[in-house]
């Protein structure tokens, strides 16, 4: 989000390996309490709420980072 003055998504990616390692770990978080490691971790799944809200809170950083970015480029802070 911050490496690049450019729209990140759109104008400007992240390299496949960076990609595909994210990926992963978001995976793997996301199998975990459901997988058979979870009580022995004592992990529990999370409600299925969780997920829209964390999706919501994404965007909302993404959106108000892209905000903050372009504002102190006009403003020749950064």
């Amino acid at each position: 989000m911050i490496r690049t003055n450019r729209i990140p998504f759109l104008q400007s990616r992240a390299s496949l390996p960076l990609l595909l390692t994210t990926f992963a770990i978001i995976a793997f978080g996301i199998w975990l309490p459901f997988s058979p490691l979870a009580g022995a971790l004592g992990l529990t799944a999370l409600p299925p709420l969780y997920w829209p809200l964390l999706l919501a809170t994404l965007i909302s950083y993404v959106l108000l980072t892209q905000a903050v970015k372009q504002w102190l480029f006009e403003k020749a802070w950064i």
